[in-house]
């Protein structure tokens, strides 16, 4: 540890600083950044030392007579000298080098193909990097409290924060326990600070394990996409897949409403998607949700998967036309013997008003089909086909808006897919997809329509929600299945909650990345759901944030360690009678304080591409994340 009462000599050569060593790079090249200026400042005192040993020892062999080399003393003198001037040599070596590490080592890309050669079974790779404990949080205190706060923070166009941070410790390949990632990850940071690299560096890892990797992108960013295509190229080019939007011909199908346990379920997550100013007690959502559980269950009453279209357009003031083939497949099915022909008239009359005739149905199930097979399915249709019909339009005004985003145009035909493949056509849901090991990037397209965007992530998430409790309740021998989601607060819903509160037994591992926490409680509506999120991360990777709520945020989670601070002060005291011999007082203390490691001011400090992290709850790591290409 470093002492700060010699913090007026330089820090940068403190025996406490280990230079840094450069991280294994394996074929990957290192992209340089500009050193410090002045730097020579630094080194003057030791070269001029090193001269001035030179000098004199040179001085010693050309002195003549007694003080001639050939004498004893002389020569042990030059022998001083020389070990003098050799250690002179190796300090300014040293020292050069932690400027260097001061300095910033640059950039290390990492061609794809390498990244294999540097992973290890059960560990993932997280780029170069050291230990963050307390001795390096003391040293970073003694670095900020010294005179050389100015050089070190001196501040370079070409780079962004302070690149100082990482040459406090020894840097090397950093890996951290797989298993960890089994507690979920959080990745916090602004805006160009490495978010999407960091994913390209963990979906590759995913992808090369062989494992099932799902990928939630409200941006669609190309980069991204490209990357993880050329992944899954290094495994299987036939594993990728891909669904956007904007690229429907390149798209595959996806049926979010394929998976379900109860058609309630099916009900609460399109229900979730009626805008509101009242959260869950607004009566327009409750209506929408009853309706849409009704539809639901006369779909599955007649024998059609339910279909985001087959549901909007029943929906729409076609209650009746459902009800209708409920109560024909139905009697069809279970209406006694002897009560055939009468069934039979009662299904051929066709010339009476249909609301007459509904009720001639429903007469018939009250009193022959009831006693022996009742349907809650078939009374919930009836009811809401005798509702008011100008009250059932105000009540579902809200619900068919967002219902007419997802079903119309080439995104209508992706997400209800007919029950016939048309040729190149693939037809897909998560559960076939996760059963394959599929990569699937899922772009959302959010820049050029948030509202559907947002809306499509929820029922995918949703979708995904009702796999894990399947493969929770009845899976063996599970798999990983890899979940990255990027901008989540743009998709984030209680489905999503349930999969971080639950997903580890269904072998479900969550990376999320967001910009600020702040986004989760502007999404969710308060700040107790956003720390019900973030109280399910165990593991979180901080890169570059600037927005202070984040960053005490991210501080405050880091175990806290001990801190020492030493201070001097000096005081004089004189009087009349002995104005020139005053009395002289110098006190020196030392205080510790409890801190973050990490404080909270240096996150936005942080350059592109390095970060802090807090692993398994305890562990806490700076590293800086490979350019892989």
């Amino acid at each position: 540890m470093s002492n700060p009462e010699n913090l007026q000599n330089p820090p940068l050569v403190s025996a406490a600083l280990h230079p840094p060593v450069p991280a294994a790079s394996a074929g990957g090249s290192v992209v340089s950044q500009s050193a410090p200026e002045n730097r020579h400042l630094l080194l003057s005192r030791y070269r001029v030392r090193a001269l001035s040993g030179s000098l004199a020892l040179l001085a010693l062999y050309a002195l003549p007579g007694p003080g001639s080399v050939t004498s004893p003393a002389t020569f042990m003198a030059a022998c001083i000298l020389l070990a003098l001037l050799l250690d002179r040599i190796r300090r300014d070596r040293e020292l050069k080098e932690r400027m260097a590490g001061f300095a910033g080592g640059g950039f290390q890309k990492l061609e794809l193909s390498r990244l294999p050669d540097l992973m290890k079974p059960d560990m993932l790779y997280l780029g170069n990097g050291f230990l963050w404990r307390k001795r390096e949080a003391q040293r970073l205190r003694d670095l900020l409290e010294s005179s050389w706060k100015g050089q070190l923070f001196k501040r370079d166009p070409a780079v962004r924060g302070s690149r100082f941070i990482h040459g406090i410790g020894r840097p090397r390949a950093l890996y951290i326990p797989l298993n960890f990632v089994a507690g979920h990850v959080l990745i916090t940071g602004t805006t160009g600070a490495g978010k999407t690299r960091l994913f390209d560096l963990l979906i590759a890892q995913a992808v090369m394990r062989g494992e099932c990797v799902i990928i939630l992108d409200p941006k669609g960013d190309q980069d991204l996409s490209s990357h993880t295509r050329s992944a899954a190229k290094t495994i299987d080019p036939r594993k990728f897949k891909f669904f956007h939007p904007g690229f429907p011909e390149k798209s595959i199908s996806i049926n979010p409403l394929f998976n379900f346990s109860r058609r309630s379920d099916l009900a609460s997550r399109l229900a979730a998607l009626v805008p509101t100013a009242r959260g869950g007690a607004d009566p327009f959502r409750a209506f929408a949700e009853l309706a849409l559980n009704t539809v639901i269950g006369g779909l599955i009453l007649i024998g059609k998967r339910p279909t985001l279209k087959l549901v909007r357009y029943y929906t729409d003031s076609r209650v009746m036309e459902l009800a209708f083939l409920g109560f024909r497949e139905w009697f069809l099915r279970h209406t006694p013997d002897r009560f055939r022909e009468e069934r039979d008239r009662l299904l051929r009359a066709t010339s009476k008003i249909p609301g007459k005739l509904l009720t001639e149905y429903n007469g018939f199930y009250l009193r022959v089909v009831k006693k022996w097979s009742p349907c809650e399915e078939l009374e919930a249709l009836y009811a809401l086909a005798k509702h008011d019909t100008a009250h059932y339009g105000k009540m579902v005004a809200s619900l068919l808006p967002v219902l007419d985003m997802l079903t119309q145009g080439d995104l209508g035909n992706l997400l209800s897919p007919s029950d016939k493949v048309r040729l190149g056509e693939e037809l897909w849901d998560f559960e076939s997809l996760i059963a394959h090991e599929r990569v699937v990037y899922i772009g959302l397209d959010s820049l050029t329509d948030p509202i559907v965007g947002a809306s499509l992530g929820s029922l995918l998430l949703a979708d995904l929600a009702a796999v894990a409790g399947s493969r929770y309740n009845y899976g063996s021998n599970l798999r990983p299945v890899n979940i990255f989601i990027d901008e989540t607060a743009e998709v984030i819903n209680e489905q999503l909650i349930q999969l971080l509160n639950k997903g580890r037994g269904a072998q479900f591992r969550i990376t999320m990345a967001t910009q600020t926490v702040a986004d989760f409680e502007s999404r969710l509506g308060s700040s107790a759901r956003a720390m019900q999120v973030l109280g399910n991360v165990n593991n979180l990777i901080s890169l570059r944030v600037i927005d202070r709520e984040t960053r005490e945020y991210v501080a405050d989670s880091l175990p806290a360690v001990r801190i020492r601070y030493r201070g001097v002060s000096e005081s004089s005291q004189s009087s009349t009678d002995s104005l020139t011999d005053p009395n002289l007082n110098t006190v020196r203390t030392v205080t510790e304080q409890s801190e973050p490691s990490f404080p909270a001011e240096m996150l936005s400090e942080l350059p592109d591409l390095e970060f802090i992290a807090r692993v398994g709850g305890a562990s806490v790591y700076k590293g800086q994340l490979p350019l892989v290409f």
